[in-house]
């Protein structure tokens, strides 16, 4: 005996159920890659205004803040460099002060885990040259910025990285040369 068939009435829901878990799941990718995005666009623009900064203080004063040598500049100034033109160690974390007490800027918290943004100098192709820097920021991350403003290389170029690129979560500094 043949009985008649019927499809269960939940089918439809089922179907509208997947559909609508694919759609949720689409909107959670995009989602995440507006969040990547972002980050880079914040850190990249950090770096970039911080570089301007630093030479606008150049071009004011005639040297860098950090490096500078004269007791009497900037007011509030802690700390007097070896006006070599190199941001050393020593130096570094004076750049703050000076940029502070010259131009009223103040050190932004890195947008990544707990990273910061860091001055100093180090080798660029055959040459020591200024850097300012972001700690702390995944590798893959680093690779994107090197890629979409540099050479995408992490030893060569005007952006650089702490450690070779592979694409990983892997927290690394990325140097970026002013």
């Amino acid at each position: 005996m043949d009985y008649p068939t019927e499809e269960p009435p939940y089918q439809i829901s089922t179907n509208f159920s997947i559909s609508s878990i694919g759609l949720l799941l689409g909107g959670i990718i995009q989602g995440q890659k507006i969040w990547y995005n972002a980050r880079i666009s914040r850190i990249t623009s950090d770096l970039q205004d911080y570089t301007r900064v630093f030479l606008l203080y150049y071009d004011r004063y005639g040297m860098y803040p950090g490096d500078e040598d004269d007791p009497n500049f900037p007011p509030g100034d802690s700390f007097n460099g070896n006006h070599n033109s190199l941001i050393d160690s020593n130096e570094a974390v004076n750049v703050w002060e000076d940029l502070y007490n010259s131009l009223g800027i103040v050190r932004k918290s890195s947008p990544v885990r707990g990273g910061s943004y860091e001055f100093g100098y180090r080798n660029f192709n055959g040459v020591n040259r200024n850097y300012i820097a972001v700690t702390n920021i995944p590798n893959n991350q680093a690779q994107a910025i090197d890629r979409r403003y540099d050479d995408g290389a992490a030893n060569t170029g005007n952006i650089q990285a702490s450690a070779a690129y592979d694409g990983s979560e892997t927290l690394i500094t990325l140097y970026w040369r002013i």
